[in-house]
């Protein structure tokens, strides 16, 4: 069953605004071709990634662990009880380290009341998917080791998106875990970005470049073909996993991997819920925007339904 729902509203004057300023401040050169997007890459991960902000810290309970021999944050409301667990798996082109923008979209999904889990995984090209994906699944395991009984979401943008399908591919078919839904934000997934609509909606996205997401596809990969499910779940099954459901903007060169996604969702009958928003941009949802206020607070009542579902 595929639903796809489809929000016309124009983007508010702020948005228009904000995305001037993206355009002005070169966001899209972070990923323009192979030798500049490793550079940018390589500095920013020697800043590392941003652990939970002040705010975060003041609004919830945060807690560090290591997993793995990676680092995992662990967010949750102060007094109440969470009714759901979250995996939260960030993007970035498999290159870019967690930014302070997360912890907006963090606290809000704590107040589900939900328990959040952010892994601050390996990033290509010193690490590939083969490698970080059982590390993922690691934290999936020993997370929900704590307390089964609370319905598990899988919910990650960008690389992040693609990142958590294969999760929840490969942990029903090792773990059987119990997951209550899977939601892709802004998903990457087709690393390959073979299909012929990525070169129309290039010049309308402010933030992504086709030549620099190619290279680091390739870092990614590793020794798989871009194209292996691995990396591009949009070519891998959907069978058995629970319901998906995908935020996308019509404005990202990621979009139109969505429609073959929704077409194999339908042919092997799994739960796919699309959410297309108008005149959005990558990832937009965790950006201090009229839309991106509007969508996490869809992204919470989301969360309650599944937890109640489960």
């Amino acid at each position: 069953m595929v639903t796809w729902v489809r929000d016309d509203r124009p983007a508010s004057w702020y948005t228009r605004l904000y995305v001037r300023g993206m355009r002005l401040m070169r966001d899209k050169q972070a990923f323009t071709g192979a030798r500049h997007t490793l550079h940018v890459a390589r500095s920013r991960q020697r800043e590392g990634s941003r652990p939970p902000t002040r705010w975060t810290r003041l609004e919830t309970r945060t807690e560090q662990t290591r997993i793995a021999g990676t680092t995992v944050w662990s967010v949750q409301p102060r007094r109440a009880e969470p009714v759901v667990r979250v995996v939260y798996v960030h993007g970035g082109g498999y290159v870019h380290p967690l930014t302070t923008d997360y912890w907006r979209l963090v606290r809000q999904l704590v107040r589900t009341p939900a328990r959040v889990i952010v892994p601050f995984y390996p990033l290509a090209p010193d690490a590939t998917a083969e490698q970080v994906i059982p590390v993922l699944l690691d934290v999936l395991r020993e997370t929900a080791a704590g307390n089964a009984a609370l319905p598990t979401v899988l919910m990650g943008d960008s690389a992040g998106g693609a990142l958590v399908l294969e999760m929840g591919r490969l942990s029903l078919r090792d773990d059987r875990a119990r997951l209550a839904g899977i939601v892709a934000l802004s998903p990457w997934l087709d690393a390959t970005l073979a299909e012929h609509e990525v070169g129309d909606l290039e010049p309308t996205d402010p933030m992504l470049a086709e030549s620099g997401l190619r290279a680091a596809a390739r870092w990614w990969a590793g020794d798989h073909d871009p194209a292996d499910p691995l990396v591009s779940p949009v070519n891998a099954s959907l069978t058995g996993l629970p319901p998906i459901d995908v935020f996308i903007g019509d404005r990202d060169i990621l979009r139109p991997a969505v429609d073959a996604l929704a077409a194999r969702a339908d042919a092997e009958g799994a739960e796919l819920h699309v959410h297309e928003v108008s005149a959005m941009f990558h990832v937009w949802m965790t950006r201090a925007i009229p839309e991106g206020r509007r969508t996490r607070r869809a992204l919470v009542e989301l969360l309650r339904q599944r937890a109640r579902a489960d």
